[in-house]
Order: C-alpha cells, then structure tokens, then sequence
C-alpha cells in the first residue's frame, strides 16, 4: 500500500456558530467546532498519520482536549480549523484511519461535551427526553474525508479539496423519528424541537414542572425562550460567568476612561450589583471586563428592568439604577451603544498554498498562520479590549468597542503582513496572502446573528477589492452606510481627517445634504451623455459653498469633483465621500473623551 493524502472537514460551520442569542452561545459554539476538531487531530495522529495543518506533531500540548476559555497554565487554547490534512504512511490503511476518526470525534461529542450539560442541567430538561435527546445530538455533527495517494503533492491536494467540495454540496436529509409532539421549536434552531421544561407561569407539561429558577438564572434563559439539546450544550458547555456580555465589549473603552474619571461611583456601583446578585464576568486575564466584573446593561436607564427581570431579581428597577448608576453617569458622557463585529480573512489563501510544492513546506507555512493567529489574539484582547471569539489560520471573529476597531484592524493587518513575510522562503512575493477586514458597526440590542452578518458583509465587502478594509454600520435611525479603502490609503488617517472637517469646517448636516443631493438624481443607469457629471459637480460645489463661515471648497474637504469624468464613477466617488464622513461621525460620537462638563445634559 502507498502513502497517502487524507483530507478530513468536519461541521456545520457558519449557520451553527450565528445561532446564537447571547455571547456564551456564540463563543462556546466556535470553541465547540474547534474541540471537535482537536479530537480529530488527535485521532490521526493516534492512529500514526503526520499532521500537515494544523502543523501538530504527537505529544504536542494543543492536542490536549480544552473545556475552558484558559488551560491550568492560564493560557487560551489555540483553535482548531475545521479542515484537516495529513499524510498516512504506507502501513496505514487510509479508510479505516477515517472510520476511527470519525468515531472518535462522535464519542468525544457525545461522552465529554453534550454529556456532562445533560446531567448539570437536570433541572431544565422535560421528562422522557432520552430518545429525543439521543437523536438530536446524534444528528449533529457533520464528517466527511477522502483521501488519495501522495504522488505529485500540490496536484493530489487540489484533487482532494475538488472532491471534498463535492461531497459537502450533497445535503443529507435525514427525517426526524423521535417527537415530543406539541412542544415549541428551539430558538435558536428552529428544526429541532425544545427539551426544556415549560417556564413558569405556563402550562406544566408534565408531572416534574418548571425550570428550575437557580439555572434559569446561571444559563440566563428567557422566559420565552426554547432550546434543544444542541442548544442547551451552546448556552450550558461552560462557566457562565467566563463569558464577557457583548455590552461589556462596547463599552470597555468607556469604563476604562471611568475608573479614571470616576473611580468612586464605579466602585459603588459594582458593590451594588454584587448585593444585588447581578450576573457576574470573572475573566481577569481580559483588558474588557478588568474594570467591571458585571453585566454592563445596567449602565443604560433602558434596561434596568430588563435585566433584573431576566435574572428574576425582586427589586424595583427605577429606584434601584437611580440610586446606583446615575451617580456614575452624572460623572460621564452617556455611553454610545454601538458595537464592532470583527471579521477577517486571507486574501488568495487557495493560490498561496498552491504554491507550495512538498509536505514540509505546507506544515511551515501551517506554522506562520498559527502564529498570526496567537498573534491575533493578544492584539484583539490585550492591546485593543476586545473580545475574541475565532482566530484560526487566516480567519478572525471578534467584536471591540468603537474607539478600538480601526487600530486593531490595521495592528492584525501588519501582523498578518509579518508573518507572511516569515515564510517568504517558500512563497515568492506575488504569491504571499493578503488580509481583508470588515468592521460590522451594530447596536449592542442587535441579536447576535445580525451583528455576525454585518461583520461578514463587511469582510466580504472587503474582500472584493482584496487587501482592503471595508466598514459597514447599521445605525437604528439612518440606514446602513458603507465604505471602503485600501490599505494603502491609510483608512485610518482618513477616518480621522473626516473627524476634523466635521468639527472644524464642515457642519455634518452639509453632508447629509449632499446625500439628499444626489438621491434627488437618476441612477447612472437611467441616463446617458455626460451632461449630469456637470450637474452633480455643479451642486454639489453649491452645497459646500453655503456654509456659515465661509464657502468650503470640495477639494477642502477631500472630494474631488471632475466633471469630465463618468456620472457613475463621479457618483460613487460622491457617495464614497459622504459615506466616509457619516461612518467617521459614528466613530467620533463613540470616542471617549473625559468626563461630563458643569451643565452638560445627561
């Protein structure tokens, strides 16, 4: 028998990790992909194959199974891609090598992480579940590997990765044999039913009641929420209090700048909510929840209710955030409740690694990516107060506060560069990757879904110009906007140029009305002759020229306006212009600047 290429993919993937509801749903979801994935890497390596990517050797620590955000020694476990590849030696059968990978992996699914979440969550779990259960978690895990003989590398591995292809395009569709029967469906899946016990105050179902209050409020359960067994493991697989609240995320900068400016009322008011019993974040090796170890939804007057609701607290909310959290916010500028989904990507991965020629090769370049991707994560959480949910070769997920996004962004692009400049010995110049970034802007009431779409809209933005950074914010009253800008063109120097027209020369209402302006024109493809290049220059010059303190020129203001170009492309470049302003405004607003001043408005 020859040696031979394996290539095992494991999921589901995209649509498992944005069925979420909550931050712990999103990062134990992602953490859960890349566990599933170390079983596999393990399980090849035990069954004597060498690990091509991931570039792990037997006895290698970050083959050890890791149930926590940190392992004993205090570090984050390096995640796992999905995609596998290795060589088997020739005494090795390659298909019975599968067949042991896949069983292991389905053991250590259904044994080590959905196991201990049945038993820890007894007492949210219906009667008679069993059966529903079983096939529920049974059903879950996508596996799939084929494999061939080495021969010439890099033509065996483009052949692989077309078959694989190939087979992932089939969908299963398996029918479902066990049924509770008039149950709700889960809230986050809506193709698997719920196996909760009914809420409180509803109709008890059976003879064991209703959830029991103590998880209800671990596991932060609405009310009106359903889970099923996939479910239950995303929001139970781990320590609740591990996991940072997006809110937290968005306003790491703002309570940063507040145990400066008003450490006092901080203070109080976190020993208020640990006599309150508000929901705890005990992750002291992240920058984002250093300054306050609780759900920061209290800082909003809005959700006061809300959130002791949820967590079935007994006191009344007004009185409570009135006397706890308006001293703060007396002290403080409102905070701007707007957060950043973090998406980024290689560019040209699949032609880069075409490049590479031999087996050695690929496991050192393997290992450049790993390192980008340790890299990643103490740029995103040590150095910018985020909160990492993925890095993994070439791909990041994170959200950051405003203030924060753009340098973290073009920080995780010169480390992407680096470490791509590290393997130059195996790739020539024209071939080494580029990154993209999407910066997705939400509000944090936003369901976690929609903010990981905006974050990928954005990346996929992004990636259509390639090497470029593409922002995309959904604000709740006006619209979407969206600009992008190469690398080469400083995006963040640009940014901050805007900032200083808006505040120095150019009132922001100017810009929303050359917004209206060129609404008000027909679309490019509506018109023909050049004609309307001279009109849309010609107006828009007229808008800036009406300006309190003097006519601004367009050029002033970073708008080039030439009327013999195309009226599309003089279009764009007139709507790239003001998309680049408002998105500027938006970061600006966000920008924590000090403390309220005598007579400012709360």
């Amino acid at each position: 028998m020859s040696a031979h290429l394996i290539l095992v993919a494991l999921g589901p993937v995209q649509d498992f990790i944005s069925q979420a509801r909550r931050t712990r749903d999103l990062w134990y979801g992602s953490h859960l992909l890349s566990e599933l994935s170390r079983a596999a890497a393990r399980a090849l390596v035990a069954g004597e194959a060498r690990l091509i990517f991931p570039a792990l050797a037997a006895g290698d620590p970050e083959l050890t199974e890791c149930f926590a955000p940190l392992r004993d020694d205090g570090k984050p476990p390096h995640n796992v891609a999905n995609k596998l590849l290795a060589e088997v030696p020739e005494h090795v059968d390659p298909e019975q090598l599968a067949v042991a990978t896949r069983d292991a992996v389905a053991r250590f699914w259904r044994e080590d992480l959905a196991g201990p979440v049945k038993v820890k969550c007894a007492g949210l779990i219906a009667e008679g579940i069993e059966a529903v259960w079983n096939e529920q978690i049974g059903s879950f895990l996508e596996f799939a590997a084929t494999w061939l003989p080495v021969g010439e590398y890099a033509a065996t591995r483009r052949r692989l990765e077309q078959v694989l292809s190939g087979r992932k395009a089939l969908r299963d569709f398996d029918v479902w044999t066990e049924s509770r029967g008039g149950v709700p469906k889960s809230s986050l899946d809506g193709a698997r039913e719920t196996v909760l016990l009914p809420p409180k105050g509803a109709r008890a179902a059976s003879g064991r009641g209703y959830r029991a209050d103590q998880l209800v409020r671990r596991y932060r359960i609405g009310t009106g929420e359903q889970l099923d067994a996939v479910g239950l493991v995303k929001r139970a697989g781990g320590d609740p209090d591990q996991f940072v609240p997006v809110v937290n995320v968005a306003l790491a900068s703002w309570l940063d700048r507040a145990s400066q400016c008003a450490p006092r009322e901080l203070a109080n008011l976190g020993e208020a909510c640990e006599r309150a019993g508000i929901a705890r974040v005990k992750r002291a090796d992240l920058p984002c929840a250093a300054r306050f170890g609780f759900d920061a939804s209290v800082l909003f007057p809005s959700r006061w209710a809300p959130v002791l609701d949820e967590q079935l607290l007994d006191i009344d909310a007004g009185a409570w955030g009135r006397q706890h959290v308006n001293p703060l916010l007396s002290k403080m500028r409102e905070p701007y409740p707007y957060v950043v989904c973090l998406v980024a990507d290689g560019d040209r991965m699949g032609r880069a690694i075409d490049g590479l020629g031999e087996p050695d090769a690929h496991r050192e370049f393997s290992r450049a990516l790993s390192s980008f991707a340790g890299r990643a994560r103490e740029i995103v959480e040590q150095r910018h107060l985020g909160a990492l949910v993925y890095a993994g070769g070439d791909d990041v997920l994170a959200f950051l506060p405003l203030p924060e996004a753009i340098g973290c962004a073009e920080a995780l692009r010169r480390a992407f560069v680096e470490s791509m400049t590290s393997a130059g010995a195996l790739l020539s110049p024209e071939l080494r990757p580029t990154l993209s970034v999407g910066l997705g802007v939400g509000h944090v009431l936003e369901g976690m879904g929609d903010l990981l779409a905006l974050g990928r809209t954005a990346e996929h933005i992004a990636k259509r110009e390639r090497d470029s950074l593409a922002v995309v914010v959904d604000k709740r009253s006006g619209g979407t906007r969206t600009w992008t800008a190469p690398w080469g063109a400083e995006p963040s120097r640009s940014l901050a140029d805007a900032v200083t027209l808006l505040e120095d020369r150019l009132p922001s209402r100017k810009v929303y009305e050359v917004a209206a302006l060129y609404r008000r024109l027909p679309e490019p493809g509506a018109v023909t002759g050049g004609g309307w290049s001279r009109v849309l220059a010609s107006e828009v010059t007229r808008v800036l020229a009406r300006v309190e303190g003097g006519a601004v020129r367009p050029e002033e203001v970073g708008l080039s306006l030439d009327e013999g170009e195309s009226y599309a492309g003089l279009r764009g470049r007139v709507e790239s212009w003001v998309a680049r302003m408002l998105i500027a405004r938006t970061f600006d607003k966000a920008a924590v600047t000090g403390p309220r001043v005598r007579g400012e408005a709360a």
